[in-house]
């Protein structure tokens, strides 16, 4: 079975490299030159709980140097990356290539279809974590599980097949039918804490302790709730309430300053599109107002506006 990992990121890297540690045939494809060149070069130094692992030497590739077919592609880019890397590599897929989808966001699955069938598009949502220490350096810590589901369910029995053979890495995957609903918390989660620690400039656990951030919280999740329920997506905000204060303190995660903030800072582009942006398109799908999403939206277009032409 030959896996690429269209995005050798942070995660991709990870679980990257766990397969290839467990003599599964691993590509990584990446448009980062300095972080191929190191790898190419050194491995992929890997330091996981602090612990140097050593280096692996993993095949990567640009896009535009890739070639062959692959059985299973894991796509791990930005999400305003995926289609502009889908099309650079769509000559890679067979007829029954699977892709497995793990972006944050909401939407993807509309790219996807333009590139290959239902049937084999997986769907998911993760909770590990992991990091970049520089380029060619994976610095990670703890385990964690992914949420997966194939989108039409046709030949089912082969998905799971697979499932249970990237298990045996140690992925930790689940086959679940509420994974839409999953990927829709999540969102939310990241629609409040993304958005709000940009546009505040703090990190989780400074939005914690603002006495009413609880407001704030539920001005979003108001209209993730009802834009996800017109999609026909069971959205439970006390869950996404209680996923979000679970954060707060310092022990679970509250130092952490949110990936869109840490885009912005380092002045890139953001996934705003893909959290409250898409929650205000698909709001003017349902004719659902989504005035706060609406706003949040373009207070952070105009950040990155304000960051490309200082």
């Amino acid at each position: 079975m030959k896996i690429l990992f269209v995005g050798s990121g942070a995660l991709g890297s990870r679980f990257g490299y766990m397969l290839f540690k467990n003599n599964e045939d691993v590509t990584f494809v990446d448009s980062w030159e300095e972080h191929v060149e190191n790898i190419r070069n050194n491995g992929l130094k890997v330091i996981i709980d602090d612990k140097d692992l050593g280096n692996y030497h993993i095949p990567i590739y640009r896009p535009d140097q890739v070639s062959g077919k692959y059985d299973v592609v894991f796509v791990a880019t930005k999400s305003m990356q995926l289609r502009p890397m889908l099309e650079q590599v769509k000559h890679l897929f067979h007829k029954d290539t699977k892709i497995i989808c793990i972006l944050n966001g909401l939407g993807h699955v509309q790219t996807l279809k333009d590139y290959i069938k239902e049937e084999n598009i997986l769907i998911g949502v993760t909770v590990w974590t992991s990091g970049l220490a520089g380029p060619g350096v994976l610095s990670a810590h703890g385990v964690g599980k992914i949420e997966l589901k194939q989108v039409k369910e046709d030949n089912l029995d082969k998905t799971l097949d697979l499932v249970n053979r990237l298990n045996a890495s140690g992925l930790n995957i689940k086959y679940s039918e509420d994974t839409y609903q999953s990927i829709w918390h999540k969102a939310g989660l990241n629609c409040v804490l993304n958005t709000y620690c940009t546009l505040i400039d703090c990190n989780i656990n400074q939005y914690g302790s603002f006495d009413k951030n609880i407001e704030l919280t539920r001005a979003v999740l108001s209209e993730v709730t009802a834009v996800g329920k017109a999609e026909g997506i069971e959205v439970k905000q006390e869950v996404i309430e209680q996923n979000i204060e679970n954060l707060f303190s310092l022990e679970t995660g509250g130092a952490h300053y949110p990936s869109l903030y840490q885009d912005m800072k380092n002045g890139r582009l953001t996934e705003i599109d893909y959290l409250n942006g898409e929650v205000s398109r698909l709001g003017k799908k349902h004719n659902i107002p989504t005035p706060v999403c609406d706003v949040i939206t373009l207070m952070i277009h105009s950040k990155e506006y304000i960051n490309k032409n200082k």
